[in-house]
């Protein structure tokens, strides 16, 4: 729970291949700073692959590979928002960010995901039930559809997911 006498601290952490989650990832992280301390952090996978050799990865249910980010402590964090692509069955760079989380029971999680294709709802159901099993807090979750990046027209389902997260968290500062 949220001191109330400093500001709410929240990681923005994402992994994005095309740069459709980059986007979103920093479109929340504006907003969200004018009410909240945000650390903003892309996943980095060690090694550059092509697309279709993030495809053959992502055909196989919670596949990883190395990343450059450090394992991250979460116990300095109010809440995580945590962006990803959906791709086919699994997001590796992403499982691998998952799993060298530490202290997931304290923040709250809020998902986004930027997709195009289809099945989201399967995936994000997977990725959910994942995170609640390692006991992580899923307050809410958005679907950005790569449509609307493109056509730059996703800024207010944005906004509206960044009030929803700082209204869970404010609401709950001031118990």
């Amino acid at each position: 729970m949220p001191n109330a006498s400093r500001r709410v601290k929240i990681l923005v952490a994402y992994f994005s291949y095309t740069g459709n989650t980059r986007r979103v990832a920093q479109a929340l992280s504006e907003k969200l700073r004018r009410s909240c301390d945000v650390d903003l952090m892309e996943v980095v996978p060690t090694r550059k692959r092509r697309y279709l050799h993030w495809l053959a990865y992502s055909f196989v249910p919670d596949s990883e590979v190395e990343i450059e980010n450090p394992p991250v402590e979460l116990s300095a964090y109010d809440a995580v928002v945590l962006g990803f692509p959906k791709w086919t069955l699994s997001c590796p760079p992403l499982n691998k960010f998952i799993r060298k989380l530490r202290g997931v029971s304290v923040p709250k999680f809020f998902l986004f995901m930027t997709c195009g294709g289809f099945d989201e709802d399967r995936f994000l159901r997977g990725l959910t039930r994942k995170l609640a099993g390692m006991g992580c807090n899923i307050v809410e979750s958005l679907k950005v559809r790569r449509r609307k990046i493109f056509e730059e027209t996703y800024d207010a389902c944005v906004e509206a997911f960044s009030k929803r997260v700082e209204e869970e968290l404010h609401l709950h500062s001031r118990e």
